[in-house]
């Protein structure tokens, strides 16, 4: 019974790409916005008690009560967010977009931080997390001239060479995470060529083996060692990429670059992980806290540290 189930369950994610992938084409990159409010909104309603349980977990991870009505308002907020960064990426990869539309969704700070990382012509790492579009940050930095290679993992809804063609209309290197070492030999190509190489560091792999254990915003799940290897074996800069808001417009800032990496690779791999976490903590109404790879994991035991804003930064209390 369960290879069945798996097969219907495949199945609906397939479909559901293609629903979503006519209603991108339909409505366009300028009108993705207002669709997804209304699609996030209906995520958010329908799917309730994952809701519920993504509430409670991100109450825990931000240091709230449970049932904190600040809350239940920021994963409001993060699934209409998703749902616009879903249908705008669809939007772009399915069709080449208009460039002065790409240029009126994004706003840019921290740009002197990239200039200052590639001042010795070396490559650099941007650290990506899953808030905002930020596959509309890297076209832009593509448009201006910039080299980028994205790292991507093929999606199972998705069908073979979606993303690597869709990237390909903006002159930007697709690169399969899928493909194992095959995929980590490219990045260290691209980052030996000087190429700007984006890559979001991903939470909850499938097995340990695959990544190591970190503590998560209150979970302890395993990160895949990729990003945290290949800024060892290169010396590039680690520069993470900070969405801020969005107000008719994405709002993101490159960050410094992290302190060069030393110690174990266990060492390296959380430092990278606390960047990730970092977005989460300091906006969490952008974070995807309602994807698989944070909500299906149970909470740590140990007590998490209770956060608050200070300024633009998360710090403990």
């Amino acid at each position: 019974m369960a290879e069945p189930m798996r097969w219907l369950r495949r199945g609906g994610r397939v479909c559901l790409f293609v629903a979503l992938r006519v209603l991108a084409r339909a409505t366009g990159f300028r009108h993705a916005p207002a669709l997804a409010k209304l699609l996030g909104e209906l995520e958010y309603r329908v799917a309730w008690r994952r809701r519920r349980r993504c509430a409670r977990d991100m109450a825990l991870a931000l240091g709230r009560s449970v049932g904190d009505p600040w809350v239940e308002a920021q994963l409001r907020r993060a699934h209409h967010a998703n749902a616009q960064t879903t249908l705008e990426i669809l939007a772009m990869l399915d069709r080449r977009q208009d460039e002065r539309a790409l240029a009126s969704r994004l706003a840019l700070e921290g740009m002197e931080n990239l200039q200052s990382a590639r001042a010795e012509g070396r490559g650099a790492i941007l650290l990506g997390t899953h808030a905002g579009n930020g596959i509309l940050l890297v076209v832009r930095l593509a448009a201006a001239g910039w080299p980028v290679s994205v790292v991507y993992r093929q999606s199972r809804m998705a069908p073979a060479g979606f993303f690597a063609h869709g990237l390909a209309r903006y002159d930007i290197e697709g690169i399969l995470a899928n493909e194992g070492l095959h995929a980590y030999s490219r990045m260290l190509a691209a980052v030996k060529r000087g190429r700007l190489v984006f890559v979001t560091i991903d939470q909850g792999v499938r097995s340990p083996q695959d990544g190591i254990v970190v503590r998560f915003l209150g979970k302890d799940m395993a990160v895949a060692a990729g990003p945290a290897l290949l800024s060892r074996h290169t010396r590039a800069p680690v520069l993470p990429i900070l969405a801020t808001g969005y107000d008719g417009a994405w709002r993101f800032r490159i960050e410094p670059p992290l302190p060069p990496a030393c110690g174990p690779l266990a060492t390296d791999v959380e430092r990278l992980a606390r960047a990730s976490e970092r977005q989460a903590l300091r906006h969490p109404e952008l974070w995807s806290w309602h994807h698989r790879r944070w909500h299906k994991y149970p909470p740590a035991r140990a007590t998490m540290p209770v956060w608050k804003e200070e300024g633009d930064h998360a710090v403990p209390r």
